[in-house]
């Protein structure tokens, strides 16, 4: 009986092996797939479209980028470096605060403040009033805070840290508590080591959301040294697509523009950091959504 079981075991095991694996190839094959795209030339593209195994690959479609932006882009990339380290570190602060504020038990404002959260994830005052409100009465303007402090909190992120912290023992709170321990010094030396799995998550959560985003620069700056790589990518999309829409445009009737493989391209400037960093974060990244999202 026990052969059988180990055998069972075995094959189960070796099936569960071959399904993460086939998982694992859909996943990165559309990467792969826009890592030759990028390279392939926008005339074979014209041709035959795009393949997995093209006839030749081309840098035409980078050179295009960083020609015609390539100032702008190094400036562009600065910035998004600048507001996705600022603004996830304001915002893991604000998050695991408000969150462990929530975790306190016979806190007497705890409920009212986890509804006040929760309400605006059900209901917003509009685009004009969300814009009002920064750009006129928080002066959110032209500046590096109008590119974060809009996202400076995000309510699920919040309700995760929550749960992670109600699923560490609170027998270990208490313990610090008698011992005179305040609040700030239990957050600090209790709390936080315990629970570096859900903060690394919310982490990655956030330079996800600032790294990716554009609509805080599209919104809110005008002057273009704010300009971030996703709205520098963006607005070069648009005229590309713009120009080949119309091409008795002057400047377009003598240039032959790349705009199917620089979508390929700019979705690889796009999300190189990110792939980079990802590796080093995602067993922790798996620990904290696990433990978050069940416990509680």
């Amino acid at each position: 009986m026990k052969k059988k079981l180990y055998s069972s075991d075995s094959v189960l095991l070796a099936v569960f092996y071959i399904l993460l694996g086939l998982m694992a190839v859909i996943c990165i094959f559309p990467i792969l797939f826009a890592v030759i795209g990028s390279f392939t030339p926008e005339s074979e593209v014209a041709v035959s479209g795009f393949q997995l195994f093209p006839k030749e690959l081309s840098l035409e479609t980078y050179q295009y980028v960083f020609q015609s932006q390539g100032s702008k882009l190094l400036n562009a990339y600065k910035n998004s470096i600048l507001t996705t380290v600022c603004g996830t570190a304001i915002s893991v602060l604000i998050t695991v605060c408000y969150a462990y504020v929530l975790s306190v038990k016979g806190f007497r404002f705890g409920n009212k403040l986890a509804f006040f959260a929760y309400f605006t994830m059900l209901f917003n005052g509009g685009m004009l009033a969300w814009y009002l409100v920064c750009t006129k009465y928080l002066g959110m303007k032209d500046n590096y805070a109008a590119m974060f402090l809009p996202y400076a909190m995000n309510v699920f992120n919040m309700y995760l840290m929550r749960n992670f912290f109600r699923g560490l023992p609170y027998e270990l709170v208490e313990s610090a508590q008698m011992d005179g321990a305040g609040h700030f010094r239990i957050l600090g030396q209790i709390i936080l080591p315990l629970s570096k799995a859900g903060i690394v998550t919310i982490t990655l959560f956030y330079a996800l959301q600032y790294w990716n985003d554009f609509y805080l620069p599209l919104m809110l700056i005008n002057d273009e040294k704010y300009y971030t790589i996703q709205y520098i990518l963006y607005k070069m999309m648009s005229n590309i697509q713009y120009l080949a829409a119309n091409p008795s445009s002057a400047v377009a009737s003598h240039i032959v523009l790349p705009a199917q493989t620089i979508k390929m391209a700019i979705t690889c400037i796009a999300i190189g950091p990110i792939i980079l960093v990802y590796p080093f974060i995602q067993k922790h990244f798996v620990k904290g959504v696990t433990v978050g999202a069940l416990k509680g």
